[in-house]
């Protein structure tokens, strides 16, 4: 049985395994700078104390299979509705097609919807096509163009 929950410390190394399967380009900030465990460890916590960030994980028989990063975002447009972002989304690549990535994306909306976001946005890169067609398939769709700019 395949649990959602929120990240603990001793998730940590597992997270960041996942996310070596999402990064498809690194910057050069990114490349000059290098943590500890301990940074890591400090960092989640700063995670944790964030009013409105939650580190998520799917868990399948006691094994760390997806993760996501929901932020919950106050705000003074929309009639000071809030909104909410995914980040860092990865299922691992063995459990892919499983519904493991929607379980994950279902709980994001569920809570954005209880928190009475206004939206959900999220962004990906354009070299994913299947992950363009997983959140399609969820309900999302391409409105907008992404901008970024890389340190």
């Amino acid at each position: 049985m395949v649990t959602v929950r929120l990240a603990t410390e001793a998730d940590i190394p597992r997270i960041l395994d996942l996310y070596r399967e999402l990064a498809i380009t690194t910057s050069q900030a990114e490349q000059e700078h290098k943590l500890s465990p301990d940074s890591f460890r400090q960092v989640f916590a700063d995670i944790a104390a964030y009013p409105g960030h939650e580190l998520v994980v799917a868990e399948e028989d006691g094994e760390v299979i997806g993760t996501l990063v929901l932020l919950i975002v106050p705000n003074l447009s929309h009639d000071a509705l809030p909104w909410a972002l995914v980040e860092n989304m990865v299922v691992d690549r063995q459990h892919r097609r499983r519904g493991m990535g929607k379980l994950l994306m279902d709980y994001a909306i569920t809570r954005a919807r209880d928190a009475g976001c206004y939206k959900i946005t999220l962004s990906s890169n354009r070299k994913r096509p299947g992950a363009h067609r997983f959140y399609r398939s969820v309900g999302f769709e391409a409105s907008a163009y992404g901008f970024r700019r890389y340190f």
